[in-house]
């Protein structure tokens, strides 16, 4: 087999750079996290505008698709745009409504049911003798005096002190997210209301500077990227929207309490994916048991038979057949970025793995079909 001279020089040239790449490994990664850091609001942007330009284009389809006035086609994109801000907000501000008015209900009643517990556990105590035996003396003999206040009052004191830079630490990471957050939305607005003239410019750039192969396949991997990612957030709304659908109407047959805003609740937590409704489920479980202990734990069973329904039949279903991913290969991506990025891993890694899985199945078939054509000519010679 005959090797070209370029081959030994992209060898040689991958070899140096791979080196490099481990030699200065700490450099590199401090330079990537600074660079993370400074573009995290244009992150946030692009992720933002992703979002909602799927919502975007839905209402450009229903709206504009057989308009033929060119004066409201001039402000298609602005209404758009609009429409798409206000149907999320408006989603918001339901389930706000709806969730946190019983939730602080349930908190309240949660928290005024701790003083009589308590009183009903010294009452236990002092009227059972075998477990004041098992208690130590001074736990039966204590009295009010017994307790230093002023140290009680220095060491608070120390505490807060010594923790006032966290709690500033704390308030300047929050000021900050709202910071990235706000500008990430400006900057979303822009990529919307541009995205055609930026989606023109990355072209000619591609086709400029590369050959007419790499610009090919660059873009059928941008392709199979947004679809991928396209297709799981839509699968997953879906499921998520099945999920609490169907906890709400179980809910309802079971006559549990909160059963519409608890529905609501695992729904909007199952956008996480497999794990999500758990979350949701816990919120649940204190709510339910401020109303019945009994009917708490009854509800923490049919959380668990119905998660375990959704994770083997209706997840890999909805969300697994939209983007092409068999059920085995989306529990895989979920244990592995889960356990390797958090929740950040746990939300990306499906569309990650299913753009890996697609673009590696078509390179398979392309590589098989090669090999069986050679056979076939080798076997006709």
């Amino acid at each position: 087999m005959k090797i070209e001279k370029n081959m030994f020089i992209k060898i040689g040239l991958s070899v140096i750079a791979l080196f490099l790449m481990i030699y200065y490994w700490k450099n590199i990664s401090a330079g990537v996290r600074t660079f993370i850091a400074v573009a995290n609001p244009l992150i946030i942007g692009c992720m933002i505008a992703y979002i909602l330009n799927i919502i975007m284009k839905f209402y450009e389809k229903i709206l504009f698709e057989k308009c033929k006035s060119e004066r409201v086609l001039k402000f298609k994109r602005t209404i758009s745009i609009l429409l798409s801000f206000g149907s999320v907000v408006i989603i918001f501000i339901l389930i706000a409504r709806l969730i946190i008015p019983e939730l602080k209900s349930s908190i309240e009643v949660l928290v005024s049911s701790i003083p009589p517990f308590i009183d009903h556990m010294v009452n236990l105590l002092n009227s059972n003798p075998n477990i004041q035996n098992l208690l130590p003396k001074d736990i039966t003999n204590f009295n009010m005096d017994m307790i230093n206040w002023k140290e009680i009052i220095d060491n608070g004191f120390k505490w807060f002190t010594s923790g006032a830079g966290t709690v500033i630490e704390y308030v300047t990471g929050f000021f900050s997210v709202v910071f990235n957050f706000v500008v990430g939305l400006i900057f979303a607005i822009y990529i919307l209301g541009g995205k055609e003239k930026l989606s023109n410019q990355f072209t000619r750039l591609i086709n400029t500077y590369t050959s007419p192969k790499i610009s090919e396949r660059t873009f059928y991997v941008l392709r199979v990227i947004d679809q991928s990612f396209h297709n799981f957030i839509v699968g997953q709304c879906t499921e998520a929207l099945i999920l609490g659908t169907l906890c709400t109407v179980g809910m309802f047959i079971l006559k549990f309490p909160y059963a519409l805003m608890v529905g609501v609740l695992i729904g909007c937590t199952a956008l996480i994916p497999i794990a999500g409704a758990y979350i949701g489920a816990i919120v649940g479980f204190i709510m339910i048991f401020t109303v019945s202990p009994t009917k708490a734990m009854l509800f923490l069973v049919f959380i668990v038979v119905l998660q375990q329904l959704e994770n083997q039949f209706i997840y890999p279903k909805v969300v697994g057949s939209s983007i092409g991913l068999p059920g085995m290969w989306v529990f895989a991506a979920v244990m592995i970025g889960g356990g390797l990025f958090g929740i950040q891993g746990i939300i990306f890694g499906i569309p990650t793995i299913s753009v890996v899985y697609q673009l590696l199945k078509k390179d398979l078939n392309k590589r098989e079909g090669m090999n069986t054509s050679l056979e076939s000519e080798q076997l006709s010679i």
